[in-house]
């Protein structure tokens, strides 16, 4: 999905939810507060890892956060990522809504042959099941260069009519996690979630076809004929795995992966994306 744009003065007449530190005026030593980073990471030769800064002024407020891929000497390139939480064990935070979509300010400056990305994702606890299950997701990808402060949003897309428990943000500087490139960044300040859906307004079009889902050992997808790029992440935001195919129906296999809750992002030759979650058990 690429850039939906709001028009700022429609902004204020539509229902705010908070998103904890959405505003990115609280920082801590490193990070700002109640949001995870990759600067924490400790490097070869020990050099730092900083991939997301306290910018000044913000686009609202006194403070903005900038998330950017650094090129580390003696050691990988590390893309931009920052994910609303406050450890790998506890991502996301708690919330209740059905919003229609998270809306926020940004500038960027994407480098050629990269991609910046925005996902949102929802998901409610299942006691009988004992496990977490998705509800709703979105996602907005972004390339090029943008110099001034401008509105974006992500709507939502619901798979069913939970009440959500917990909200779950992430932002990457760039999509390719195995090849990132060194110098895009984005700037991002007063994130919001915006507006309602109500119960019976389900947005499940195009969904991605997924089985057996939740599943223990692998999953497969229906897509159609091509060459395909499929991504997962797990709820903390972070990519861990990513397969190359032309198969109409691959088989992803995750017995290495820990049981919760993953998004599946998957982009064609012209890249076009779509997205799903699963649930691994």
């Amino acid at each position: 999905m690429r850039a939906t744009l709001l028009p700022l003065a429609l902004l204020p007449l539509l229902t705010f939810a908070q998103i904890p530190n959405g505003g990115f005026e609280s920082w801590g030593i490193l990070d700002p507060v109640g949001w995870l980073t990759y600067n924490d990471i400790v490097t070869p030769g020990g050099w730092p890892s900083t991939t997301v800064e306290q910018g000044s002024p913000g686009a609202v407020g006194a403070y903005h956060a900038v998330i950017t891929t650094v090129a580390v000497p003696l050691g990988p390139t590390i893309q931009g990522w920052i994910s609303a939480g406050v450890s790998d064990t506890n991502a996301g935070f708690p919330y209740t809504q059905r919003p229609a979509m998270l809306a926020g300010q940004w500038q960027y400056g994407i480098q050629p042959n990269d991609t910046a990305q925005v996902q949102v994702a929802l998901s409610k606890w299942n006691s009988g099941t004992n496990s977490t299950g998705p509800v709703a997701f979105g996602t907005l990808e972004v390339t090029g260069n943008l110099g001034a402060w401008q509105t974006f949003a992500v709507p939502f897309t619901y798979i069913n009519s939970e009440i959500p428990d917990t909200a779950y943000i992430q932002i990457v500087s760039s999509i390719n996690f195995g090849s990132p490139m060194a110098g895009s960044f984005v700037k991002v300040d007063d994130l919001a979630f915006i507006g309602t859906v109500g119960i019976g307004e389900l947005t499940a079009q195009n969904a991605l076809s997924i089985f057996p889902n939740p599943g223990i050992t692998h999953f497969t997808l229906s897509l159609p004929p091509g060459p395909h790029t499929i991504t997962l992440f797990d709820a903390t935001g972070r990519a861990v795995l990513q397969q190359s195919t032309t198969d109409t129906q691959p088989v992803i296999h995750a017995e290495a992966l820990p049981a919760g809750l993953y998004r599946i992002t998957v982009r064609d030759a012209q890249g076009a994306s779509n997205n799903t979650s699963w649930v691994k058990e």
